[in-house]
């Protein structure tokens, strides 16, 4: 008899899936900073405040409008005159009793010029609809924070929206491949190779042989071929005489689905790993860094230890996971001891290397917050790990990566939107020169020209050269952004909404691959593109 899960567990069952128990820690333990009020901000809390944010506090000094309440279905008629911040934070914390949530209802630009330690308290700040200015400081102030404080901002103008995110670096364990799968058929353990070996292969008995696991007959096979070969194993040129020499086995097996599983397996579990490193690059890359000697932070401690690791022992270790395969259930149980209990051996020997290596950082691992889990969670994602280094949102703007840009614009195969990251660029520069954003007058249509020659003007200053058909997008552009005239259109909002708090999520969790840097939403095509700016 299982007992019932606790309410906890019933609450949060389906993102307890998708970033298990240690993302839904994180997530539970942190305070994130919404700086400024709007439906753009309430969709984005919504997101964050349903999966179980732990705290979190907006920052505003405006009040509600009839206009706002007319855009956010959060807030209600009697809302009209009450602090923003104070309403959304009232009518947001109602989805959730368990997230803390708070108002400040101080101007932003007034706390960035006298209390800027402020924004230094937050595990992540949220930068929605400001100003450039306003931004871009927000963002430096928290990147020369120690350690650097996460910011994504978030902006939209009728049916366009753009996200940007500012990390300083991430390492990154649970990036959540397809696969935790390694069977090292062509670098087999000496138990897995003995295994094999010792596996009772009658050909005579079809009931047995089409019971035989296919990691058996795999290495089987390339046994077989290595002693034909003076030991090697076979060369791209000699896969199809491979495999044609495994199928013309196949009239012995009563019922053939465990061949065809192995032949099925040979792509991922033979010819790729015949054809990549023991070690793969990204994770050799991280080996190389000089934060893997230098740092005392748990993530690179972690990483000088597999170093170790790997210098000892070739590869890395053994995940110990076992696909599902046609097989008796002895035999089937007996394959899954072997991955697993070699999986642990590679663990104990990870673990007390780790200990050297904390002990020569001169630090602990309860100071590195090296906990167990946190120990067995690299180990089996080691060869998935991923080192996220950012860029600081002033430079994104300053110094653009032209290469990425250029690309976006010239992409051939999906709708292009990076002409409206341009434009919202030309936008904030349209609204230092006149304190209002293009199209918020009565004859919008004027505004175009200007804002069109702004864009013009910052393509030439970062030298990006526009195409024929890049001007025409940017002109369509420009023309799009203030014919919204700095709307909060409801449709993107939601849609904003959910991608930057799934941004958010990604970073407070430390689990899957975050964006980097730049995501661009042009609702009226339905389209959305991201690059590293």
């Amino acid at each position: 008899m299982t007992s019932r899960p606790d309410r906890h567990t019933q609450r949060y069952d389906r993102q307890l899936r998708l970033w298990n128990k240690s993302g839904q820690s994180s997530l539970e333990a942190a305070h994130v900073l919404v700086v400024g009020a709007s439906s753009l901000s309430s969709h984005i809390l919504k997101n964050l405040v349903l999966p179980g944010l732990g705290s979190f506090t907006v920052c505003d000094d405006a009040r509600v409008s009839p206009d706002d309440v007319a855009s956010n279905f959060f807030l209600e008629t009697d809302s009209v005159g009450a602090s923003y911040a104070e309403e959304l934070v009232r009518l947001v914390r109602e989805l959730n009793p368990a997230t803390s949530a708070h108002a400040c209802t101080k101007a932003p630009a007034w706390l960035l010029e006298h209390e800027p330690a402020f924004f230094t308290q937050f595990s992540l700040i949220i930068c929605v609809r400001q100003t450039r200015l306003l931004a871009e400081t927000l963002a430096d102030i928290s990147w020369h924070h120690t350690p650097p404080i996460p910011v994504v901002c978030v902006r939209n103008s009728g049916f366009q929206g753009c996200v940007g995110v500012s990390v300083g670096e991430l390492g990154i364990m649970e990036t959540h491949p397809d696969s935790l799968v390694d069977l090292r058929l062509t670098r087999p353990f000496p138990a897995l190779t003995a295994y094999a070996r010792q596996f009772p292969l009658d050909t005579s008995d079809s009931l047995a042989l089409s019971h035989t696991p296919y990691v058996v007959l795999i290495l089987r096979a390339l046994d077989a071929w290595a002693s034909r070969h003076q030991g090697a194993l076979p060369t791209s040129a000699e896969r199809r005489e491979f495999i044609d020499t495994m199928a013309s086995q196949r009239a012995k097996y009563g019922d053939a689905e465990n061949l065809d599983e192995a032949l099925a397996a040979l792509a991922p579990h033979v010819w790729r790993p015949l054809q990549c490193p023991a070690v793969p690059a990204h994770v050799t890359a991280l080996f190389d860094d000089a934060q893997c000697r230098h740092s005392t932070h748990g993530f690179w401690l972690l990483v000088a230890a597999l170093h170790a690791f790997v210098q000892q022992c070739g590869t890395l270790p053994l995940t110990g996971a076992v696909p599902d395969m046609k097989a008796m259930s002895l035999e089937y149980a007996a394959l899954q001891r072997i991955y697993v209990d070699q999986a642990r051996r590679d663990l104990d020997m990870f673990q007390h290397i780790l200990d050297d290596v904390v002990t020569k950082a001169g630090t602990s691992r309860e100071a590195a917050g090296l906990e167990d889990d946190t120990v067995r969670t690299f180990v089996k994602h080691a060869a998935f790990l991923q080192l996220v280094r950012g860029r600081r949102l002033r430079l994104q703007r300053t110094e653009p990566n032209i290469g990425a840009l250029a690309t976006a614009l010239a992409d051939l195969v999906n709708p292009v939107t990076a002409q409206y990251h341009l434009a919202f660029v030309a936008s904030d520069t349209f609204y230092e020169h006149t304190h209002r954003y293009p199209g918020q007058r009565h004859d919008w249509q004027a505004d175009v020209d200007p804002l069109l020659s702004h864009a013009q003007t910052y393509c030439a200053r970062i030298g990006l050269d526009l195409s024929d058909s890049d001007r025409v997008r940017l002109q369509h552009a420009c023309y799009e952004l203030t014919r919204g005239a700095h709307s909060d259109t409801p449709s993107t909002a939601a849609y904003l909404g959910g991608v930057a708090a799934q941004e958010v999520i990604k970073i407070l969790t430390v689990q899957y691959i975050p964006l980097d840097n730049t995501c661009v939403y042009d609702g009226i095509v339905q389209a959305v593109s991201s690059f590293r700016l």
